[in-house]
């Protein structure tokens, strides 16, 4: 397609092209988060934390980090078997529109094998998830060791679809499910949210 064709029926910011005149989409929004001042403009958040009430917090912390000397550090002592907790962040963008969400972050687990693991949250909300059926379950919190090996950092990155909302606002969530009744500590770094509208 030649160059001049592609500046007519291109959105600016969303695609452009190339020498060969190629079409490449390019996210509107590219935000990082590095958490070496807080939270920030992220919140903790947790639901099934009540029945028997458990101990939980979601806050930045000195004890592991990817990049920097602070990550969050998310503690379930879940001995009801069904906690879950989570980083959220509300994000504008336009109002209506339908947006492939990627979101890229570190990691860091100590668990190990294949027995037992809890379950990682990530996902991309019209509306702020308050309930576990809201969250959208990734894959285990595992860190690929078949034994004990200490704590690892790994690269995570997931892709959800989700519409805006009348004010223009798409909710992400970071977290963990707790499976297994036992106290476990996680830790979220590095954060990278990719915001590309959907054709």
């Amino acid at each position: 397609m030649p160059r001049t064709a592609c500046v007519l029926l291109l959105v600016p910011l969303l695609a452009a092209c190339d020498a060969a005149g190629t079409i490449t989409i390019v996210p509107e929004f590219d935000l990082s988060f590095s958490f070496e001042s807080g939270l920030g403009t992220w919140s903790a958040m947790g639901t099934d934390l009540m029945d028997p009430p458990v101990t939980w917090s979601v806050d930045t912390s000195t004890d592991q980090a990817s990049e920097g000397a602070r990550s969050v550090r998310l503690f379930l002592e879940n001995f009801n078997g069904a906690g879950k907790i989570w980083l959220h962040r509300g994000f504008d963008v336009e109002p209506n529109q339908a947006y492939d969400v990627e979101m890229m972050f570190d990691f860091g687990t100590s668990d190990f094998g294949d027995v037992n693991l809890w379950r990682i949250l990530a996902g991309a909300h019209t509306s702020q998830p308050s309930v576990a059926a809201d969250l959208v379950v990734q894959d285990g919190t595992g860190s690929g060791s078949a034994t004990d090996s200490g704590h690892q950092w790994l690269e995570k990155s997931y892709t959800a679809r989700a519409t805006a909302d009348e004010d223009g606002r798409i909710h992400v969530v970071l977290g963990v499910g707790g499976t297994w009744e036992t106290p476990r500590t996680y830790y979220i770094d590095n954060v990278r949210v990719l915001f590309t509208r959907a054709s």
